[in-house]
């Protein structure tokens, strides 16, 4: 019964997918931004050294308000709107996840990201927004960039990914293929980017695609890959573990990856210290929870 319901709920996406809004994108109109005056490099540089504390929330969000005021200042300045991107997508992911009551908080700051870095990438490459705005295949629009880009758009990809599934299932279907292809050219452009993350993102992906029960072997593999890469990077390991491991119904490797987490000590990788910590936090949730995720017989 439980499956037929799935079934029917995905259809019914299937539906409304084309009905339901996608995410309009803000590049495709006279990208004329007021300029306002002040001194964008001494807030860049004030952003900066708030980013270096970001293990403390307050210091986090004052680095993305004086990121904002810098690109107010000077609009084109595309590397800070990258910077701006990860900010948000920090904040989001980092601190405010853990509060239900802010979901909508959540969405606005991935949205906020996803803008900043495709804003980023339409000004760093016109050849791309022109075919990208034309509505021209996505591939196309793709093939316009080169190695320079994949910081853009490994945060435009990550952010869009975060806000679809917090969004709806409507929002991801209309998404994911975008998303992929992005994933796609990081991974063929620079493998190892932020940690490996494009296999982290495909070991994520194949826990959902096909739907409804994806290709967990597969996932499997690009979490071990990410994982072999970049073995100091957790959030992998959670990953692995809440996506892959969790619906696979493998409880020790659950466990195992959860405990791997726990005991990893901070120092070994000084510059992942606010993101550790976070995702330890994350492992901590999911073993208190480990009865209710699999139930003994």
């Amino acid at each position: 019964m439980r499956g037929v319901l799935v079934s029917m709920v995905f259809c019914f996406a299937l539906l409304m997918v084309g009905c339901g809004a996608s995410r309009q994108s803000g590049v495709c109109g006279t990208m004329d931004f007021p300029k306002v005056e002040g001194d964008a490099q001494a807030l860049i540089a004030q952003g900066d050294a708030a980013w270096a504390e970001r293990g403390d929330e307050a210091r986090l969000r004052e680095a993305v308000k004086s990121w904002q005021q810098a690109v107010a200042i000077d609009p084109t300045n595309a590397d800070t709107r990258v910077k701006l991107a990860r900010a948000h997508y920090f904040l989001a992911d980092g601190y405010i996840r853990f509060d239900e009551e802010k979901k909508e908080e959540m969405l606005s700051h991935f949205e906020m990201g996803t803008n900043q870095a495709e804003i980023a990438l339409a000004q760093a490459y016109p050849a791309y927004r022109s075919k990208f705005c034309a509505r021209q295949p996505f591939s196309s629009a793709l093939q316009q960039l080169d190695k320079g880009a994949v910081p853009a758009i490994y945060w435009y990809a990550t952010n869009l990914g975060k806000y679809a599934l917090a969004k709806s299932i409507v929002t991801v279907l209309n998404e994911k293929d975008r998303i992929k292809a992005m994933m796609g050219f990081i991974k063929s452009t620079d493998e190892g980017f932020f940690y490996n993350a494009a296999d982290r993102y495909f070991g994520a992906f194949y826990t959902k695609i096909p739907f409804p029960n994806g290709d967990l072997p597969k996932s499997r593999g690009h979490f071990e890959a990410s994982i072999a890469g970049s073995p100091t990077y957790l959030a992998t390991k959670v990953l692995f573990a809440s996506m892959n491991a969790l619906k696979a119904g493998d409880k020790a490797t659950f466990k195992r990856l959860l405990d791997e987490v726990a005991a990893f000590d901070l120092q070994t990788a000084p510059e992942l210290l606010p993101e550790n910590t976070i995702e330890k936090r994350k492992a901590a949730d999911l073993l208190d929870e480990i009865d209710v995720y699999f139930p003994e017989d």
